[in-house]
């Protein structure tokens, strides 16, 4: 993790949105929460790691993290099984000869409530692309990931945004563009009830021309489920380096690919519960 980005989240203006939804006789909490992370070995060739949740939980959300490779190195899928999330970093064109790492996080838990994933792909073309994803109706959104095919590390995802029982995902073309076609996949992790205070919690940091992050804590007495994250004004000129969920906060990073004079941002996205 960036560790001068952790000394500056103090100075970051941030700016904050709240989602929540009330807790009722059928909500429920998630005992036995957990965070756990696997790395890949360190080189400079395109890699991906799988971590796998402690027997008798399951996968509630996601998170993934380059190492010495931000601004070269595109996050090309956060992919959640019932028990695994795997992620994979793919460089891009210009490429790095430095040893970089990916980290892959699964937040794991028992919610008392049965849960399940979704997926939908889009088609091939137009570039770039959305999709958003919802649950099935009156269910609720726990967790989410994504993954690209075919874009070879010319296409970054630029927003992973979740609200309280569906995701939406945008893709950019990194700013030497893409003639290749390629498909967008998402994934929803959903319950059938809300843990007890489920909540969707934002910041965000300035707006200028550097690379930055965004931090988001969940409220006292709740903890973190799944992380998401959205860089606005990025038209293809930064690249994700992280998303990290921990126990009760959302840490975000992104870097420019090569210099822009554009003004951007980075937005944090918490889904919460209580303890």
């Amino acid at each position: 993790m960036n560790t001068r980005f952790r000394t500056v989240l103090l100075t970051l203006a941030l700016a904050a949105g709240f989602v929540t939804a009330s807790a009722g006789p059928s909500s429920a909490d998630v005992p036995g929460h957990v965070i756990v992370a696997e790395v890949s070995e360190s080189n400079s060739d395109d890699k991906g790691a799988e971590v796998r949740c402690p027997d008798g939980t399951r996968v509630l959300g996601t998170g993934a993290e380059i190492t010495r490779g931000g601004g070269s190195v595109v996050i090309d899928e956060v992919i959640p099984t019932a028990f695994t999330v795997s992620a994979y970093g793919v460089e891009t064109p210009t490429g790095t000869t430095a040893a970089w790492t990916i980290r892959v996080w699964a937040v794991c838990g028992t919610p008392r409530t049965s849960t399940y994933i979704r997926y939908q792909t889009t088609a091939s073309h137009p570039n770039p692309k959305t999709l958003g994803l919802a649950c099935h109706e009156g269910d609720w959104l726990l967790g989410s990931g994504y993954q690209l095919e075919g874009a070879r590390g010319n296409v970054s995802v630029t927003a992973l945004i979740p609200t309280l029982d569906d995701v939406f995902v945008e893709t950019k073309e990194n700013h030497r563009g893409y003639a290749g076609n390629y498909y967008l996949r998402v994934f929803a992790i959903c319950a059938e009830d809300a843990p007890a205070g489920l909540r969707v919690l934002s910041e965000e940091s300035e707006e200028d021309s550097d690379d930055k992050g965004a931090i988001r804590e969940c409220p006292a007495g709740t903890r973190t489920l799944s992380a998401g994250f959205s860089i606005p004004g990025a038209a293809g000129e930064t690249v994700l380096t992280y998303f990290i969920p921990t126990d009760g906060t959302v840490i975000t990073y992104a870097n420019e690919l090569s210099g822009t004079s554009r003004d951007w941002s980075v937005r944090s996205y918490a889904t919460c519960a209580d303890e």
